[in-house]
């Protein structure tokens, strides 16, 4: 299994040196663009997206963990890595590495999410995202959503999705609360009050929730928290305003857990909204 670095040893990012460019493609509402060239450190601790993650490494690696399995980005391969799977990444301790990632909403599509992260290595799949990626950041006026998604379906099929292993379903109960903590954002329950919802006793439903999903419920609820901030930071609201809206204890507590899960302040993701780059703390 890969060891991880420290996350607090990781988190700046010396973009004046490696720079990293974030944008939001118009293709499809909601879809991050990472595109590195030269990044020597740019490390995220356990974290989840809505919708799929598609990574390219175009030079040196990067290494993904999941709470069971890990994988290391390379050239020459693409990394997919599906809906809710928990993970954690960072570039190689030595050298500089390039690469172009795509994490996309929560959209439907006619592929099973998987239980597991695929690495898949075909010229042929690569050339398709990279075509897929250049769009996405073309804008809707290059390429509109009705045809980014069938290509991405391409892309997903191609890379042998449709035969990974599907993720077992978890108890009733775990998932109804996953979605509860998920569109319960504006406040934090208590591990007693979701115990109760949930009508198991806390010990039992704590035990399950992290089994299942990989985060304890209020992990997953900081998590979940965090992943709405991104949005509502894009739609230009303050970050004194998103702190408050999410009830986070203060804006310093709000940088705090941003900062450790993404490796990079809310200050520098606001900033690239403007600029497409993240600079540096």
């Amino acid at each position: 299994m890969v060891v991880m670095r420290s996350h607090l040893a990781m988190a700046e990012l010396k973009t004046d040196r490696e720079p990293l460019r974030l944008s939001w493609s118009e293709a499809i509402s909601g879809t991050e663009l990472y595109d590195g060239e030269n990044v020597e450190t740019f490390a995220t601790d356990w974290h989840f997206h809505e919708g799929w993650q598609l990574v390219a490494v175009t030079k040196g690696e990067r290494h993904y963990q999941f709470k069971s399995s890990s994988i290391v980005a390379r050239p020459g391969r693409l990394v997919l890595v599906p809906p809710r799977l928990v993970h954690r990444a960072q570039c190689l301790y030595r050298g500089k590495t390039s690469f172009k990632i795509a994490t996309l909403p929560a959209v439907s599509l006619s592929v099973d999410r998987p239980a597991a992260p695929i690495s898949w290595s075909t010229a042929k799949v690569l050339g398709q995202f990279i075509t897929f990626f250049e769009s996405l950041k073309s804008g809707v006026n290059c390429e509109p959503q009705v045809d980014v998604l069938p290509r991405l379906e391409t892309i997903l099929g191609e890379s042998g999705a449709r035969n990974a292993l599907v993720s077992p379903a978890p108890p009733a109960f775990v998932s109804r609360m996953q979605s509860y903590l998920s569109h319960s954002l504006a406040k934090v329950p208590s591990l007693d009050a979701l115990s109760s919802l949930a009508g198991v006793s806390p010990y039992y439903f704590v035990h399950a929730f992290t089994r299942h999903i990989g985060l304890s419920p209020l992990a997953f609820h900081t998590r979940a928290r965090l992943i709405q901030s991104r949005k509502l930071i894009s739609e230009g609201w303050s970050l004194a305003d998103t702190s408050l809206h999410l009830r986070f204890s203060d804006q310093s507590h709000f940088g705090r857990q941003f900062r450790r899960v993404y490796g990079m302040t809310p200050g520098q993701y606001q900033h690239r909204i403007a600029t497409g780059v993240v600079p540096r703390s």
